[in-house]
């Protein structure tokens, strides 16, 4: 009992003498140890600016005014981290024996500065910057004596300078970190909302020590966004690289990105997961991906340079069968309630602004493509995106019975502008031109080789400025609501007309396409057609000529004109080019028979090979002579 009170009276006048020590043991000297420490094991400067006391509840230790912690000795903008308040419970007899063990630190309104040099040195490696000019580096720490078990940070802003770059900042931020004993895992968690909801990540760093002295730790890290997570689990450094297994599981993939502030655009759940490697020069690259996305699961393999202005993105891309029709069932109306599904194109302003995201290639190999209203089969694409450029080469698309090659080009660099330079041979026409023009009557399969070119903000601009050329060779097919034959013999109830072979040509200049050569082939009649069709307004004013067959000349032309909308297009007999073409023919026939009867008057034989034209012609030539010779007086 007696070694027991020894041993307690001990341990009181041990607990009174650290109070006493402390007692009188002012701030600044506590501050100046610290600050001193700092300094040995980063080579950085430590400031505290303002008074700086002592805190005895919940922790002992100082507080102070606004600290801030030295940058880079190449940096020229200010210090790498300032906060207006700190709060700092150190271990006092750790500190008198020449180390730091630091309990806690709370930090208020900390303002952090993150640079990178064109040449890659970044200020926060503190390792480098605290080793002697021209030794090794070490893979050790370099924070001997250090330790930090607790840290709270409250309301930060973080800047990232990378030189030649925009800067990039966010704010709100806050930060804790638990690391009771340095061989153990350090529990690290962040949290911000740079847009629309909270984002959070976890981490736990397995040798942090080795981390902050510039080397790579294995780490386990969680980020959690709109009931979204993404998952790492590799290795990772500050330089920034990293090793190892992502994934993802989003519920709710617009929410996540806007969350994230990367705008929205990908409604329904997103999942990826594959295998992630990040260099020091920052080239990521992706191995082994899968991503599902709008119900469709697709393979990938991608490398993505982010060093320069802008990603620059190789990729590959496969997939069985692709569906979009989730995308393409958005409201297309414009403010006037018209859309390209009815009187009108949509008029609603088109972003291009993903164009300038990226610069790259990216290829896709699919086995079928679902758009909707159009179905596409078997696809090989490569897509190369140039400074809001991107040139899609179609090497095989089959779609309707055909096959489709060319390329498609998108030009966002000084307003939007589209063109189409394609090579369609033997497309089914029904479904082709009712998925793409709302024209069902035709029939058949047919070669066709158009190019396009148009400009401006919406499908209502681009639509109204097309200009191109085009042909079009059709071999067996139909024509729906009406009869050529039927019409010739004075019905014109409707019905199909049957032909053997159509071909034609047009050109288009301001959204109107113009045809004038086309030619139909039908077993007793032939058909001829021209006119304007409105690939803006949607309209069509078109004949078509249909011809009994004789054996030298048409016996009958009766035209059809075809005119009105889309939509519902009016189909009849033109009556009036009908008149027109049968009183030129009365008036042929008295012109003829007027010629005969005057050259019975004038007793004049038609010569071989001349028309009795010509022969009254020449008759009152000579008559007319004569008579000048006579008045004349030469006769």
């Amino acid at each position: 009992m007696r070694i027991i009170r020894i041993l307690l009276a001990v341990a009181v006048a041990a607990v009174i003498g650290l109070i006493a020590l402390i007692a009188i043991l002012p701030g600044e000297k506590i501050a100046a140890i610290a600050a001193d420490q700092v300094k040995a094991a980063t080579g950085r400067d430590l400031n505290f600016e303002g008074d700086v006391g002592i805190s005895w509840y919940p922790i002992l230790g100082v507080s102070t005014g606004r600290v801030a912690f030295g940058n880079a000795p190449w940096s020229e903008n200010g210090p790498m981290f300032s906060a207006q308040k700190a709060a700092i419970g150190v271990d006092v007899l750790a500190a008198l024996s020449g180390n730091i063990r630091i309990k806690k630190i709370e930090l208020i309104g900390p303002d952090i500065l993150l640079e990178q040099t064109a040449d890659g040195r970044a200020n926060w490696d503190i390792a480098s910057s605290s080793a002697p000019v021209g030794s090794e580096p070490s893979t050790g720490s370099t924070l001997e004596g250090f330790a930090l078990e607790n840290m709270v940070v409250r309301d930060a802003r973080l800047r990232f300078l990378v030189e030649g770059e925009t800067p990039i900042e966010i704010t709100r931020l806050g930060a804790t970190l638990a690391w009771a004993d340095r061989s153990a895992p350090a529990q690290i968690t962040l949290s911000a909302q740079p847009a629309s909801a909270p984002v959070t990540i976890d981490a736990t760093v397995t040798d942090l020590d080795a981390l902050l002295a510039g080397a790579l730790s294995e780490i386990s890290a969680v980020l959690t966004a709109a009931k979204g997570t993404v998952q790492f689990q590799g290795r990772a450094g500050l330089a920034p690289e990293a090793a190892g297994r992502i994934s993802a599981d989003v519920p709710d993939a617009d929410a996540f990105l806007a969350a994230l502030g990367l705008g929205g655009g990908l409604p329904g759940p997103a999942t990826l997961s594959g295998d992630m490697t990040l260099t020091r020069d920052l080239q990521l690259s992706l191995r082994q991906g899968s991503v599902t996305a709008f119900g469709n699961s697709i393979t990938t393999q991608a490398d993505v340079a982010l060093g320069g202005a802008k990603p620059v993105v190789k990729a590959q891309i496969a997939a069985q069968n692709l569906d979009f029709t989730t995308l393409m069932d958005g409201d297309n109306s414009d403010d006037s309630g018209e859309s390209s599904n009815g009187s009108s194109w949509s008029k609603t302003a088109i972003d291009a602004s993903a164009l300038g995201l990226i610069d790259g290639t990216i290829s896709l190999a699919a086995e079928a493509i679902d758009l909707g209203d159009f179905d596409i089969g078997r696809t090989r694409a490569t897509v190369t995106i140039d400074n809001s450029r991107a040139v899609a080469k179609l090497t095989e698309l089959q779609a309707y019975d055909g096959a489709i090659t060319g390329r498609f080009v998108a030009n966002n660099r000084n307003g939007l502008s589209v063109r189409a330079d394609l090579d369609v041979a033997q497309i089914a026409l029904q479904p082709f031109l009712s998925a793409t023009a709302n024209l069902g009557s035709f029939t058949g399969k047919a070669d066709l080789k158009t190019s396009v070119l148009g400009s401006g903000q919406s499908m209502f601009a681009i639509m109204n400025s097309l200009k191109g050329e085009g042909s079009v060779s059709v071999g067996r097919g139909t024509i729906e609501g009406i009869d050529l034959d039927k019409l010739l013999r004075g019905d014109v109830s409707g019905g199909t007309t049957v032909f053997d072979s159509m071909t034609a040509t047009w050109t288009t200049l301001k959204g109107v396409m113009r045809n004038d050569d086309l030619l139909m082939e039908l077993p007793r009649l032939a058909a001829t057609g021209a006119g304007t069709i409105g690939l803006g307004l949607r309209t069509i004013n078109y004949v078509v000529s249909p011809q009994i067959r004789g054996d030298d000349a048409p016996l009958l032309i009766v035209p059809v004109k075809i005119e009105g909308s889309w939509d519902n297009p009016s189909i009849a007999p033109d009556m009036d080019q009908v008149i027109k073409q049968n009183l030129d023919e009365e008036r042929k026939a008295l012109e003829q028979k007027a010629k005969d009867k005057l050259a019975k008057e004038l007793d004049i034989a038609p010569e071989e090979n001349q028309s009795t034209e010509d022969a009254v012609k020449k008759k009152l030539e000579e008559e007319a002579k004569k008579g000048l010779l006579k008045l004349l007086g030469t006769d």
